[in-house]
Parts: C-alpha cells; structure tokens; sequence
C-alpha cells in the first residue's frame, strides 16, 4: 500500500492502533474503591466488569451490569475527569500487530500519520505510549503526529479539515479508522487509497459504510 515513497498512510489510534480497554478498567476499580464503603454491591459489581464486555460508552457497561443510575451518572463524571489525561494513556495495550505494520509502512518508503482525536494537552502521554509499545517515533522525520489543537472541536470536524490540508503533504496511500464515518471521509477525500475500518469498538452511530471500505480486525497478516 505504500510502495510510493512518500507515501502517507494515516492511523488513527484510539481502538485503532490502541485498545482503551485497559484505561477503562483502571478507571472503574479506581471507582470500585471509592465506592466500596457506601456501597460494597456497586463496587462489586464494577470490579466483576471484564475486559470483553466493555462498551463505547462507559455510561452503557455500567447500566450493563446492574448499576443504579445515580452511581451510573457519578461514575461518568469520575470517567471524564480521567480518561483524557496523560497518565491513564499508558494503560493502553496495542492492538496486535500495529507496531510491526506500522514500521513496515516505513521499510517501504511511506510515512505513518497518527491522526487522533485526542487533542494537544495529551501529546506527552500519546508520545510516551506510542515509544513504550515501540512504534516508529512521532519526531516529525519518520512518523508524525496530528492532534486537535482544542479539546472540544468535534473530532469529525478536526479530521475533514486535517484530511483538506494533507493534500500539500503528500500522497494518501491509506488510512486506518475504527468510526464508520471517518473511514468514509477518508475515502472522499482520497479515493485511490485503501482504507481500512477496525472491528473494535465505535460510538455507534448509525452510519452506512462506504462500499469501498475494507474491514480488519487487527493488524497480523
């Protein structure tokens, strides 16, 4: 897919170089202990939460497994003041076979563009993740790395005017999405490239995909 040198070809990362599964479960157990001395159900409850049967939402998991719904609420609130920050980004684990496809992109002469919604207060921790699990390095030579400039510009908004300004960069050889509707943005904009939909977890709105879209679960080969 990049076999033109120069080639760009764009990664998002969360649930798609990334599984947030783990960030959202250090997040409920810090919750759980919390909780545990006003309400040892609840927070038997959240620590019973497995890694599978996590949703998008972490309003929907905990409805999912019986939390009552002013918990519910307080437990977003709690979910919100953390999930964003530098420190919870390290609890990421890959999903497989991303740093290697990742790297292989560069032995054939493109260039990986991280392309996430996660915004310029979390770059520290982005960066530190991305060299923990050995992806190529976001020094602007080999790998680059695009945030939001704000953290409330919709991430939809953020991507199409990213995608607008790629064109004087260079080619756009492919791109990899776990939202449905960036995936069909994606191949608007560049429809000579392949572009590639993760079967993770997305926020579930009801979007048609683009026939031309391909569908991965990870990166093995």
């Amino acid at each position: 897919m990049a076999a033109v040198p120069g080639a760009i070809v764009v990664f998002d990362l969360d649930d798609t170089l990334f599984s947030t599964a783990d960030r959202h479960l250090r997040i409920l157990a810090e919750y759980a202990a919390l909780v545990e001395s006003k309400d040892a159900r609840a927070a038997g409850l959240l620590r019973s939460i497995q890694r599978e049967k996590l949703r998008y939402s972490i309003l929907d998991t905990a409805k999912d497994h019986g939390l009552e719904e002013k918990l519910a609420k307080d437990l977003k609130d709690f979910w919100f003041a953390r999930f964003f920050k530098n420190p919870y980004l390290l609890e990421d684990s890959i999903v497989p076979g991303g740093p290697e496809y990742a790297e292989e992109v560069i032995r054939r002469g493109g260039r990986p563009f991280y392309m996430t919604g996660r915004d310029e207060g979390m770059r520290e921790g982005t960066e530190a993740s991305l060299l923990r699990h050995k992806f190529p390095d976001p020094d602007g030579k080999k790998a680059t790395l695009v945030l939001k400039p704000r953290f409330d510009t919709p991430d939809f908004s953020f991507k199409n005017e990213a995608l607008g300004k790629m064109r004087e960069i260079g080619t756009v050889a492919g791109s990899f999405e776990n939202e449905p509707a960036h995936v069909n943005m994606f191949i608007e904009h560049f429809p000579k490239g392949k572009h590639f939909l993760l079967e993770t977890k997305h926020s579930g709105r009801p979007v048609a995909l683009h026939p031309g879209c391909l569908k991965i679960k990870d990166f093995r080969r």
